[in-house]
C-alpha cells in the first residue's frame, strides 16, 4: 500500500511538471473565470480591513484599480488617512510625489491587481521556473527593473503567492480565502511581507467589478 501511495505521488508530481506553460496559463485563466470575462474588466474596487504590523490601529481600506498601471489606495486609520496613487511612472503619497523604491513598490502593487490577466497579456515574456512540490513558479518581467514571480498550485490552479522584485527589494504577498465575485475568482485575504518581514494582513469585505467612477460633487451655486 505504501509503495502505491509513493507511486501515486510521483505520478501526480510528474503530471504537474509535464504541463506546458500554455496549459498552465489556460488552466489558471479558466479557474479564475475565463480569459474572455477578464478581458472585459476595466476597473476593480476592493474594500476591507488592513491590520498593519508596525503600527497600532486597523485601517479601513479602499483599493481602486482603473486599468493597467493605475491604482488608488486609501487607508483610513484611527489617527490619520493615507492615500497612495500610481499612474504609470508617476506616483504620489498624500499628494506628494514619490520616486525610487517607494514608487517601485506602488508599481508592483498595481501590477498585482492585474492578476491573473498578466499571465495572458505577458505570455510571450513569461519565464517558466518549473514545478516543485506541486507548485509551479512563473516569472513575469514587468520592465527592465521590475519582475513579479507567481507560485501556482498545480491542483487548484490558484495563485498562492506573488513575489515582486525591484531595485534590490523584495515584496511578497500570500493569497488565501478564494471566493467568486461577479463570476471571477479573487483572494479575499492577503498577507504581505517586505524583505522577509511581515508588513500587514488584509481581508476584503467586497470586491466590485467595473464600478463607475464616483462623479465629483456639484459646484456650489
Amino acid at each position: 500500500m505504501r509503495k502505491l501511495t509513493v507511486l501515486a505521488a510521483l505520478f501526480v508530481a510528474a503530471s504537474a511538471s509535464a504541463q506546458s506553460l500554455d496549459d498552465v496559463v489556460s488552466n489558471v485563466m479558466k479557474e479564475y473565470g475565463g480569459k474572455a470575462a477578464w478581458t472585459k474588466v476595466t476597473s476593480l474596487r476592493e474594500t476591507g480591513t488592513v491590520v498593519p504590523v508596525m503600527r497600532k490601529g486597523d485601517g479601513k481600506l479602499t483599493r481602486t484599480w482603473s486599468g493597467p498601471g493605475k491604482l488608488k489606495v486609501e487607508i483610513i486609520y484611527p489617527t490619520e488617512t493615507e492615500v497612495r496613487i500610481v499612474d504609470g511612472d508617476h506616483g504620489t503619497r498624500n499628494g506628494k510625489d514619490v520616486t525610487g523604491p517607494s514608487l517601485d513598490a506602488m508599481k508592483l502593487q498595481a501590477a498585482r491587481l492585474e492578476l491573473p490577466m498578466l499571465l495572458a497579456t505577458k505570455r510571450a515574456a513569461l519565464k517558466d521556473l518549473g514545478t516543485k512540490d506541486g507548485i509551479r513558479a512563473i516569472e513575469i518581467p514587468l520592465s527592465e527593473t521590475l519582475t513579479l514571480t507567481l507560485n501556482i498550485d498545480s491542483k487548484t490552479w490558484h495563485i498562492l503567492r506573488s513575489t515582486g522584485k525591484a531595485s534590490g527589494l523584495e515584496f511578497v504577498v500570500d493569497y488565501s480565502d478564494f471566493r467568486r465575485a461577479g463570476g471571477l475568482l479573487f483572494p479575499f485575504a492577503e498577507a504581505g511581507m517586505a524583505m522577509g518581514m511581515p508588513t500587514a494582513n488584509t481581508k476584503f469585505d467586497a470586491i466590485a467589478i467595473n464600478v463607475p467612477a464616483t462623479p465629483p460633487p456639484p459646484a456650489a451655486k
